[in-house]
Formats: structure tokens, sequence, C-alpha cells
């Protein structure tokens, strides 16, 4: 079976190109363990920064597609506009298909064009669903921050150059528009969450859903935390640089905490720097300081590094305003950390509150500090829970078990294709 997949990270590609890993690594963990499976011909394409398509042949097959860049004005009337390159890209797509000519296509998430081929050519296309943009509209401003504050925290420069947050804003707005258009267009998902599901019920109706777990990075499956009763306490989040993602909830509770001094702690983010301009923007929304709440900003981390900060931590705590399954819970879950995590999205479907972490509603520092509090002053409570979400942990992510249930889904996809249109129905209810 030869089977194309489009992503939004080169994977293990990025060895091939010299590229730095930037997130995406458990797209490199699942396309080591297909690969491996020998059940497969496998070809991957993604965006890459050079001027044409470029091709590699190795035990999978990659195609770096082009991001074009424009001409100085062009590009200057695309990012006031918030213009996608939707057509550019489905063309490249459809060369790479061509090339490639896959029995069956997954598309990994709907964040860019890829997914708008399926129809539009004569293989099954699923798409494996990961954020879903357009609840992630709706909530891109729950932190409390208007459009009028991100613009009027934006220089002058950032917005004459149109590289402000607000944007960024019109760019993500104009993706939502054009993930509904990939939704109704296609006929397969493949999702893992309670949430995702009941999205993909109303955004594509009478498609097919199959439920499939994600493959993590290898390295967290070998690890496993202990407590370790430090004097300081040590919390651990992983933030995107997305203002939906929580981090003005960890200031505010992070203020909590300083000012009812139960204990001396420290507050490590990883993925966001001291120069990241959430930070300014949140600062002046709240008037706190991160450094003086004793938030460390460590930036973007190294794999090593981030299980190294968590095994030295006490609580993971995730913040965001919406999630499907976000990966660092999951993670973090697996070294067997004690979590807080927001009960929004799909974040209900990987742990239950109480037995496994706690769930707390977003944008509640009060609840968030009086969480940490909590498990701090009930370290055996925090142990066990811990342990239980390793148990849970390593169950959902089996490699092998993703694997054969991937392939799985792939034989059913093409099983369907072969059906009578009116007998379909009969089939999908045996694919959940």
């Amino acid at each position: 079976m030869r089977v194309l997949w489009f992503t939004n990270t080169p994977s293990l590609a990025a060895a091939h190109f010299n590229l730095p890993v930037i997130g995406g690594g458990w797209i490199q963990s699942l396309e080591t363990a297909v690969t491996q499976s020998g059940q497969l011909e496998l070809g991957i394409a993604f965006r890459f920064g050079e001027e044409k398509l470029q091709k590699i042949n190795s035990q999978t097959t990659y195609y770096a597609m082009p991001t074009l860049r424009k001409g100085r004005l062009e590009g200057f009337l695309a990012r006031h506009r918030g213009s996608l390159d939707t057509a550019e890209m489905l063309a490249y797509c459809m060369q790479v298909i061509d090339d490639f000519k896959p029995d069956l296509i997954n598309v990994f998430g709907t964040e860019d064009a890829f997914g708008l081929i399926a129809g539009k050519v004569p293989v099954p296309v699923v798409i494996h669903i990961q954020g879903i943009l357009t609840v992630y509209d709706r909530k891109w401003t729950s932190a409390g921050v208007s459009h009028r504050d991100v613009i009027r925290q934006a220089g002058w420069k950032e917005l004459l150059k149109a590289n402000s947050l607000y944007h960024f804003y019109k760019r993500f707005r104009n993706a939502a528009i054009r993930e509904q258009q990939i939704y109704a267009g296609c006929r397969y998902f493949m999702g893992r969450t309670h949430w995702d599901k009941r999205i993909s019920l109303v955004l594509s109706p009478g498609s097919v859903y199959f439920h499939c777990e994600e493959s993590l990075r290898k390295s967290f499956y070998a690890r496993e935390w202990s407590y370790a009763d430090n004097k300081k306490k040590v919390l651990v989040s992983t933030i995107q640089s997305n203002i939906y993602k929580g981090l003005e909830t960890v200031l505010e509770a992070a203020a909590l905490l300083k000012k009812n001094n139960t204990f001396p702690f420290i507050w490590k983010i990883a993925g966001i720097g001291a120069d990241d301009r959430l930070i300014q923007l949140f600062e002046k929304k709240t008037g706190l300081s991160f450094s003086e709440q004793h938030i460390e900003l460590c930036g973007g981390v190294s794999e090593e590094k981030l299980i190294a900060m968590e095994m030295e931590a006490d609580i993971f705590v995730h913040p965001s305003h919406i999630d499907n399954s976000p990966n660092s819970v999951c993670e973090a879950m697996l070294l067997g950390m004690p979590v807080i995590a927001t009960g929004t999205g799909g974040t209900g479907s990987l742990l239950e509150d109480g037995k496994e972490g706690v769930l707390i509603q977003d944008g509640d520092p009060w609840a968030m500090a009086g969480a940490v509090t909590e498990l701090i002053q009930n370290p055996e409570q925090a142990i066990a829970m811990g342990r239980l979400a390793r148990t849970r942990a390593m169950s959902r992510h089996d490699q092998p078990a993703i694997v054969n249930r991937l392939l799985q889904i792939y034989k059913n996809i093409l099983q369907l294709e072969k059906q009578d249109p009116l007998k379909r129905q009969e089939v999908v209810s045996d694919h959940e």
C-alpha cells in the first residue's frame, strides 16, 4: 500500500535538509514506527522555504514544497489582508500526488491548505485531526485581551509592516474559514477525543470518524518521574506563543501563590522566552511582572532539556484556554508526573479529574493556584495521581497498537471506497 502524508513539520526529513526540529516530534515517532512495520510505502510532503519543489528518495520518499516568496509590495499587501497561499500550495500538492501516485492520502491537521485536496483526487483522503481552528478562533481573545489591546500594544513599525499579533490573527481567522471548507469536503477523519469527534459530526455531516491515538516522542516512554521533596517547589509548563494558551493565567496564579507565601517556588515555562511579545502584552494587561512572580521564561528547549526540567519538577501545569489532546500533557503523564490541566476541548478525554490528575476551568488563576497548593500539601495524593497517569498514558500511547490501528484504518477506508454507497453506513458503524 502506498500512502502519502501531508504534514506541518518535516518529520525525519529534517536531518536530510539540515532543518531544526521545532514541534511535531510525535510525527517523527510515528514515521519511525510505521516504516519499521514494513507494511507501507510511505511518502511525506511538507512546506520548505526553498524556491522549488525538492524530492529525496530514502526509506521514506520526502517532498519539500516551497513556501512562495512574494515581492515586497505583494507580500506587504498579503500580510495586511491576512491572505493565505492556498491556490499555490494546492498546486504543489497535486504535483506531489501525481509523482508519488498513492493509494491513500493522510493529511495531518487542518491548519494548512492540504486537506482541500479531498474530492480533487481519485484516491481517498483521511484527515488526522490536530487542533480545530474554527473553535480556537472563538477562544482567541479568551485571555481577556481584546483586539484593541493587541493593536495598542504593537509598535508602529509592527503595524506598518503588518507583523503584529493583530495581523497574525487575521491570517489565523482566514485559516479557520478555510478549515471549514476542508471539513465540508472531506469524508474520512481520525481523532482521539470526544471533543474532536463531536466537532467533526457538525463540520462534516455524514463523514466517517475513526479513533486513533498518537505515538509520542520515544524518550518520554523510557523515563519515570519520582518525588524529590524539593525545598523550593518547581512547577513546569510548556506554552506555545499563542494568545489563547493561558500564559496570563500562569502569571496571575503565580502572583496568588507568592502573595499567600505558603511555600517557596519557581515556575519554569518552556516554549516562550523573555523577549516574546506576549510577555509585554500580559504584563501591561495585568500590571504584574513575570520575573517578580518567580516565573522563569526558558524559551525553546531541546527534548532532552525538557525531560530534565520535568523530571526535576513537582507538578506539570497546562493552562490553555482551548486544546484537543495536548501532547505536552500526554508526555507529562507518560513520565508519571502529577498533572494539573484546564478541562477544555479534549483534555477531559486524557485524564479523569481527581484520579489521574486535576482538571480546572480555564482562565481561573484562583483554582489553578489552589490546585497547585493542594498537591504540594498532599504529596502522597500527587504521587498516586502520577502513577495512575503513567499507567493510562502507557496504554493509550502504545506504539505497536497505534501502528496496527493506523494500518487497519487505512485498510478499512480502502474497503469502504469499494462499497456500494447505499451499504456504506452499515460498515461505518464497526470502525469507530
